[in-house]
């Protein structure tokens, strides 16, 4: 078997341009790009089949070595990755709260050592930070190909020594079980498959077959065409039509994976087709020549601009973004990364070269660490950091996880935590961790009237409907079940008179019935609904009353940033920038509103509304009272915003006291 050195061909540059262009225009919220996100597949693709091709052309004249593949990359990746990085921990330490300064510590570890997607993959619970407070999100594919190149020379070597040079074999075989475990793995455990290497690795091995020749070279142009064509309407179709709500990876993943693959496969073996010629054009090649530092340089721009606007962009501040990612990308390409990559590059002793990039990857992660055991270093702006709700120290969240019941706890008969420490408990809040935004409130309450609930929330999106489980969900711990349990944890204990129901219901989510009472895909609001009043209909069928509690509005971004930035620059906060309007609130909620105004008409049903305290005059959300936010994030309540809407509970539990 024979390789070929690698020509250059420019039609993957301009492969590259579309790429990052779907990308930064996806994270800039240009419209007919709201499957941009897939630009990053096609990356994949296309450096599989580069280095794949490199790589054996080496081992079969003899002359690979994994020392020189290794300063390749590290050429390829260091100079303008940490210039970057620099960038961001200046920026960082002047913009961003502690929260968010003592997260983008850990970021900057794992971003010098490659392991960034795994640090996201566990950061993508519920409560984490969103991802506008992010700068270095976007590392985790430069992290899932670099472990993709830790051990993929050593397979290629093995193969060509053992295995009689069967790459296709081995090849195709890997690259089938990494798919099926990410088609499967889109279901189960949606975050893992998204960021992992195992889950992603088939993407490169797409590009990986395509370098290993067994594929027949298109002779005619008719053929070719044929095949650049469909794929560039894979790639436009999966770019313009998938949107954030698209399961993905899985087997959506395919389309873009296989527009990119027709097309490099299209112009292998001499020969241009129409596509091709397009994507040669110079300007195109010379967007998909600045591609890297286009991909590592938009996306801090965008999380700063945000963090410092608190809103969305404009036009004028969307263009002045990638302008300005134009212009540095420029001069990074001929200043910083072509002079270590030119015929006499920067630093050419390669042994000097390691010492010294491990060197630069300890101090920056010193640096990180530094930031991250600081706790973000409060005292860099002490007046703001006292605005700042933290769920590790408001009182109503500190101690939130410890306080669940799990599925397990109710199975073994755990006695939930108490609400309230008066007489023995005669109500139980049923709920999410919306729910458990209430508890100072109705701990107020319980102090007020001397009696006490059991507290069994959830902070894992566990909706209180009964017979439903979401289909994409990383807990993988089976609400259905474990809402029954609480239905017999409820039943077991006449002394609850009142259940009090609460969640985030405006969160649409995809759902399927484990009754089998609803069969196929139904919307989200008619699982709610079928859900909420089977959980009302098995609670009023012992007996008990029922409280149902509508959920608190949803801000635009979380209100720390807005704070802190004004603050920062000694200016009154402009909450109006991140608050809903009634009518906003109304139109979110607009089923879910319709679904309670139905339930309500039951008997020994309650409907309460914290929301109505949470509208000034002028019918904005209320974000700050008192010098303190009532938000701990978009839409979860502070132990400030719990006690501000504790006086709607109290005809409730007037209600209960009477009963007793």
């Amino acid at each position: 078997m024979k390789f070929k050195a690698l020509t250059y061909r420019a039609d993957i540059d301009g492969l590259r341009a579309i790429a990052v262009s779907s990308v930064i225009f996806f994270h800039v919220g240009i419209p007919g790009f709201s499957g941009g996100f897939v630009g990053v597949d096609i990356f994949f693709v296309i450096s599989g089949f580069l280095i794949t091709s490199i790589i054996l052309k080496e081992i079969h004249a003899g002359t690979f070595s994994i020392a020189r593949f290794y300063e390749r990359r590290i050429r390829r990746i260091f100079p303008a990755l940490f210039p970057l990085i620099t960038f961001t921990v200046v920026f960082g330490a002047f913009l961003f709260d502690p929260i968010a300064f003592k997260a983008f510590g850990q970021t900057i570890i794992a971003t010098t050592f490659f392991g960034s997607n795994i640090l996201f993959w566990q950061e993508s619970g519920y409560f984490d930070a969103a991802s506008i407070t992010k700068p270095l999100l976007h590392t985790w594919s430069l992290a899932v190909e670099e472990q993709f190149y830790i051990l993929f020379p050593l397979l290629l070597i093995a193969i060509n020594r053992f295995f009689k040079n069967r790459y296709i074999t081995w090849l195709l075989g890997i690259c089938l079980i990494s798919l099926l475990a990410n088609i499967y793995g889109v279901y189960t455990h949606p975050s893992a498959t998204f960021y992992l290497v195992f889950t992603r690795a088939w993407e490169l091995l797409f590009g990986s077959i395509l370098a290993i020749g067994v594929l027949p070279k298109l002779k005619l142009d008719f053929h070719r065409n044929l095949f650049s064509i469909a794929g560039i309407c894979f790639i436009v179709y999966s770019v313009g039509f998938y949107t954030e709500a698209t399961l993905f990876p899985g087997a959506a993943a395919l389309t873009p994976v296989l527009g990119a693959s027709l097309v490099i496969y299209s112009g292998i073996g001499g020969g241009k087709s129409t596509i091709s010629k397009i994507l040669s054009i110079k300007p195109v090649v010379y967007i998909g020549l600045i591609s890297y530092s286009l991909y590592l340089w938009h996306w801090p721009l965008i999380v700063f601009v945000r963090y410092l606007i608190c809103r969305e962009l404009t036009s004028v501040e969307i263009t002045a973004i990638i302008l300005a990612t134009l212009l540095i990308s420029s001069l990074s390409l001929k200043f910083i990364e072509q002079p270590f990559r030119g015929l006499e590059p920067v630093i050419p002793d390669k042994k000097k070269l390691f010492v010294l990039s491990g060197v630069l990857m300890v101090i920056v992660s010193i640096i990180g660490t530094f930031i991250y055991l600081q706790n973000g270093m409060p005292y860099r702006y002490p007046d703001a950091k006292s605005a700042i709700m933290d769920m590790e120290t408001d009182p109503q969240w500190m101690h939130f996880e410890e306080n669940e019941i799990n599925l397990d706890g109710l199975q073994k008969g755990k006695q939930p935590a108490l609400i309230g420490k008066w007489r023995a408990p005669c109500f139980a809040l049923w709920g999410d961790s919306h729910a458990g935004g209430l508890i100072t409130a109705l701990s107020e309450m319980s102090q007020k009237y001397g009696i006490s609930g059991y507290n069994i929330t959830h902070g894992k999106k566990f909706l209180p409907i009964l017979g439903l489980d979401r289909v994409r969900s990383d807990y993988n711990l089976h609400e259905a079940q474990y809402n029954q349990n609480v239905i017999d944890f409820i039943k077991a204990r006449p002394e609850i008179s009142t259940v009090i129901i609460a969640g985030y219901w405006s969160a649409e989510s995809k759902y399927v019935d484990v009754t089998g009472e609803y069969n196929g895909k139904k919307t989200y609001s008619t699982f709610l609904k079928q859900g909420l009043l089977r959980s009302v209909d098995a609670v009023l069928k012992m007996g008990r009353k029922v409280v149902l509690v509508t959920d608190v509005p949803t801000l635009r971004d979380g209100p720390n940033a807005i704070i802190y930035v004004a603050k920062r620059f000694n200016k009154t906060p402009n909450f109006q920038k991140i608050s809903p309007s009634i009518a906003e609130y109304e139109k979110q909620n607009k089923d879910v509103l319709l679904i309670f105004n139905e339930i309500a008409k039951f008997q020994s049903v309650t409907i309460v509304h914290p929301e109505s305290m949470l509208f000034d005059h002028n019918g904005n959300t209320i974000v700050m009272a008192n010098e303190k936010s009532l938000y701990m994030d978009t839409d979860h309540l502070s132990t400030e915003g719990s006690r501000f809407i504790s006086p709607v509970f109290d005809q409730v539990f007037k209600t209960m006291v009477m009963i007793k």
